[in-house]
Parts: C-alpha cells; sequence; structure tokens
C-alpha cells in the first residue's frame, strides 16, 4: 500500500518543502491548512489523485478529527506519518502586545499539535511503524523575551513529544520533533524587521533545510532533531553551560 503524510500548516514555506520532499518519495499527500487558495494551488500542482486538501483549523479539535477522518477514507485507513507543522509567531514586547494575539499562539502551536495527534492516533496505530513529527524551534532552548509566547509553545512542544515518545512506543509509534533556528520563511521574513538582532545574514537554514531533516528524522531513534550549527551549539550548551552562562549568551545573541 501506498504510504502517506498528514502535513498541517501545508502552504507554508516548511509546508511546501516538505510536501514536495515527500511526494518525491512516492507519498500520498494530506495538505491541510487555512489558505484555500494555496491548497488548490497545490492539489492542482500534485493532482487530486496524489493528494487529499482540505482547509482545517487546527484549533478546532471536532475539525481536526473530521478532517483526518476523511483523509483516513482516502488513504484506505492509512497513515505513515503526521507531521504538525501548522504553527504561528509573534514577536514585541509581552506587556505591549496584545493579550488575544499571545494566546492565538499558543493555541495555534500547542492546542493545535495536541487536536492533531489526539484524532490522528487511531490511523497511527493501525499504520505500522508510524511517525508523529512535531515542528519545534530553537526558542524552546532558552525562553525569548522578544517571542514569550512562541517559546513558551515551543518548549511546550518539546515535552509533549517526549510524553508521547514513551506513551506511543507501545502502539510502534515512534515520536520526534525537529528544531530550527530561523529559517528563510514568509513568517521569519515578515517579522525580521522588529527583532532587535536578526540581519540577514544570521539567517542561513532555508525551509529544504529543514524538510531534509524531517525525512532523515524518519530512520532515526532520537527524539529531538536540532537543524543547523547554530541551533545545535546551543542544544550541546544548554545541557553543558550554568544557566546563569547560558541566559548570558542568549541575551548577547538576540540584543538585548
Amino acid at each position: 500500500m501506498q504510504k502517506s503524510i498528514v502535513i498541517t500548516g501545508a502552504t507554508g514555506g516548511f509546508g511546501r518543502a516538505c510536501a514536495a520532499r515527500f511526494a518525491h518519495a512516492g507519498y500520498f499527500l494530506g495538505l491541510f491548512d487555512l489558505d484555500e487558495a494555496g491548497l488548490k494551488e497545490m492539489e492542482d500542482s500534485y493532482g487530486p489523485e496524489r493528494c487529499f486538501v482540505r482547509r482545517v483549523d487546527v484549533t478546532d479539535a471536532e475539525d481536526c478529527r473530521r478532517a483526518l477522518t476523511e483523509f483516513g477514507a482516502r488513504s484506505d485507513g492509512r497513515l505513515d506519518v503526521l507531521l504538525n507543522n501548522a504553527g504561528i509567531i509573534n514577536v514585541g514586547d509581552f506587556e505591549r502586545l496584545p493579550l488575544a494575539t499571545e494566546q492565538r499562539v499558543v493555541d495555534v502551536n500547542v492546542m493545535g499539535v495536541m487536536n492533531m495527534a489526539y484524532h490522528a492516533h487511531p490511523l497511527l496505530k493501525r499504520t505500522p511503524g508510524a511517525r508523529l513529527i512535531n515542528l519545534g524551534s530553537a526558542a524552546a532552548l532558552h525562553g525569548n523575551p522578544e517571542m514569550v509566547a512562541y517559546s513558551l509553545s515551543k518548549r511546550a512542544v518539546n515535552s509533549f513529544t517526549e510524553s508521547l515518545d514513551i506513551a506511543w512506543a507501545a502502539d510502534d509509534i515512534r515520536v520526534c520533533d525537529v528544531n530550527p533556528m530561523y529559517a528563510r520563511t514568509n513568517l521569519i521574513t515578515a517579522n525580521r524587521h522588529l527583532l532587535r538582532n536578526l540581519p540577514e545574514r544570521k539567517i542561513r537554514l532555508t525551509a529544504e533545510d529543514v524538510a531534509d531533516a524531517m525525512e532523515k528524522c524518519l530512520n532515526s531513534r532520537r527524539v529531538h532533531h536540532y537543524v543547523g550549527t547554530d541551533t545545535r551549539f546551543f542544544s550541546l550548551a544548554g545541557g553543558l553551560l550554568p544557566f546563569r552562562l547560558r541566559r548570558f549568551l542568549m541575551k548577547k545573541v538576540i540584543g538585548y
């Protein structure tokens, strides 16, 4: 039977790069997003026989359940990979940002991940060797005062990943997360002017780099995957350096 993958946030930079990568590998694609025009464009590109597209609000648990049920009907009940990629960011001083926009970051980045994982479990359990991949971030390694809700959400995602990696092992479902630093996507380029210390030269990663990491992690037993030299350095430093030194380095990096 043909392998299948569901990708949330499918029309964004990471989502599109991952869709192309897994389509090339022969997967049947489930492409979920709020961007209906972008979904239609991707459906036209891949063809309806190679993908199932649907507008999905990941913060709506019932919408996620219905979408996954419909996908399962197209994939003969198979789901080899759920890629929880949908996410948003908010940049600025926490106390000056509208609280509702900070709460929305948590809703999408945390509750959206939980909703999709919960309702995908029956399909994943039915598929031998299934994999859940959550999109994390280097922002999970240390709290970032420019992206308070985003850092909170991504550290929560890391913890969620660790929990399910243990809980779902008995169901033959391996769970991991992929954690990149800043990458050249619309999510970052649209907010770069709001960040204190992010010149163009510091954005080294591409969406294709992250898609490459997504594909490679399928054959890895590691739970947390760090993308890019900077991210790997900070993950290593987090385990070796005292908190005060890590805090100092973080402030230097972001120009605080």
